[in-house]
């Protein structure tokens, strides 16, 4: 079995998209999956694609955030593109639930936005083309954490007076999710 996930429906996620949002990044992201379909993997070191996702309750009035470990600023959940991902959305998906102990998320099909930055990864310094979903959960309801990472739930409204200096992606990412 190989062990890297199927380019084919992340190719199709990205080229599908097209027209369907401000994706700024959209053309580079084609072009990257179709010149380096091992950009789908963490193995390629000069950059690959992730996928994460905002978690916010059905009332967009509250923005749950994770404490990152090793960046140490709050963050929208998300990660690296594992075999079992069939797609950007599920990747997200997953990742949100394992991050969020939150079993019951729904998550968007469409993204709401596309971000790449430079992150210290696998011991050298690469670059993540992420591509930021919107996920939605009752904050009520039952987690079951399977990770021990820091979380927790901000106003949306508010957000940015509790963390002044919010990371950058992250409250783009806030804004656009606030302009649906």
């Amino acid at each position: 079995m190989n062990p890297n996930p199927n380019t084919d429906p992340f190719r199709q996620d990205l080229f599908q998209w097209s027209g369907q949002g401000p994706f700024d990044l959209l053309d580079e992201y084609q072009q990257l999956i179709s010149i380096e379909p091992d950009s789908i993997t963490r193995g390629r070191v000069a950059g690959h694609f992730t996928a994460s996702a905002l978690l916010i309750d059905p009332q967009a009035s509250m923005v749950m955030l994770l404490m990152h470990p090793r960046v140490g600023r709050w963050l929208q959940f998300g990660g690296h593109i594992e075999p079992g991902d069939h797609s950007f959305a599920q990747a997200a998906l997953r990742e949100c639930r394992e991050e969020s102990g939150y079993p019951d998320i729904e998550i968007r099909p469409v993204p709401i936005a596309l971000d790449r930055h430079s992150v210290p990864c696998a011991g050298a310094v690469s670059v993540h083309w992420d591509v930021q979903f919107l996920a939605t959960v009752d904050h009520t309801a039952e987690r079951i954490m399977t990770e021990d990472l820091h979380t927790r739930w901000f106003d949306l409204e508010h957000v940015t007076n509790v963390i002044p200096e919010l990371d950058p992606s992250v409250d783009r990412l806030i804004r656009a999710a606030t302009n649906l």
